[in-house]
């Protein structure tokens, strides 16, 4: 890795840095609570969750930083920005590079049987938050014996998917993983404590805070794949986006070339997208908006 990406790495961590440190501490210490501050707090959170997410992704790939300690460090820290323990989103998201819309990775396809209305209400709630919540509460297994987190990971993944839950089994029962994971899950917990006293009889709109972060994070997690085939392989939708935005999400518009090339760091999508002469599926905000129409049937 040259210096140049590094350091614009650099940059924008310390930009996602700084509006976490505005949710959790500046704000309740140095700004006036009214309905406008509020407001603008709650956008700049929803705006800045994908950019944590993008720098712990690309530190998950080791493209973040040039040394492997520093990428670790790096994406546990922006994992702490999102109130989100980094070895479990590193589990999941590898999981999902190995077994693309494996049975727990299709949270839109209609069960046997199931209609799209019972279906509806856990879409919706996995849609609006409640996936990045699941993913920020499953550390507490970990606080289990071992055998206790492999019954829980065993009965998670059932009989369907036998080697991602052998996988899983071994990574959450692995001594080192675990004693990360539970160092990291009590830091967010000391983190979310510390900012609620300073937040004090406003404690509520940091509690708002943290969940339009997970509310985004769920949004724009399977937006990319919403709708397409079991069997779909490495495809994923590569979408049009304003230039000016993108590094928001660190070229996450361009998801298809990331399955195709996940060694790739996320600089180098737009141009690899060029040179193997693709083609864009639509808009980036046209297919994020696609997955409220809810539950689908897929074959």
């Amino acid at each position: 890795m040259d210096a140049a990406p590094t350091r614009v790495n650099a940059l924008l961590f310390a930009v996602a840095a700084l509006a976490a440190a505005v949710q959790f501490v500046a704000f309740p210490l140095l700004v006036a609570v009214t309905p406008e501050g509020v407001a603008a707090l709650l956008l700049a959170a929803a705006a800045s969750a994908p950019l944590s997410w993008g720098l712990m992704h690309e530190s998950i790939h080791a493209k973040l930083f040039e040394s492997e300690r520093m990428n670790q460090l790096a994406g546990r820290l922006a994992g702490l920005m999102l109130c989100l323990n980094w070895d479990v989103m590193r589990f999941g998201h590898l999981m999902h590079h190995r077994a693309n819309r494996h049975d727990l990775d299709r949270p839109e396809d209609l069960g046997d049987g199931q209609s799209r209305l019972s279906a509806a209400p856990g879409y919706y709630f996995t849609l609006l938050g409640g996936g990045t919540l699941k993913a920020a509460l499953a550390p507490i297994a970990v606080f289990l014996p071992a055998a206790a987190t492999e019954r829980i990971i065993a009965g998670l993944f059932g009989e369907s998917t036998p080697q991602l839950r052998d996988v899983a089994v071994r990574a959450f029962t692995d001594p080192e993983r675990r004693a990360r994971m539970r160092m990291d899950f009590v830091a967010t917990l000391a983190l979310v404590a510390a900012s609620a006293l300073l937040w004090g009889v406003w404690w509520p709109v940091l509690g708002a805070c943290i969940l339009v972060r997970f509310a985004m994070l769920s949004i724009l997690d399977n937006a990319p794949h919403y709708g397409t085939a079991k069997d779909s392989g490495n495809w994923a939708y590569n979408t049009t986006m304003p230039r000016a935005f993108r590094w928001l999400v660190l070229n996450g518009n361009f998801h298809g070339v990331h399955h195709h090339a996940p060694q790739l760091s996320w600089r180098e999508l737009p141009t690899t997208f060029a040179e193997k002469k693709w083609r864009f599926e639509g808009s980036w905000l046209a297919m994020v908006l696609r997955q409220f129409r809810g539950p689908v049937r897929i074959d």
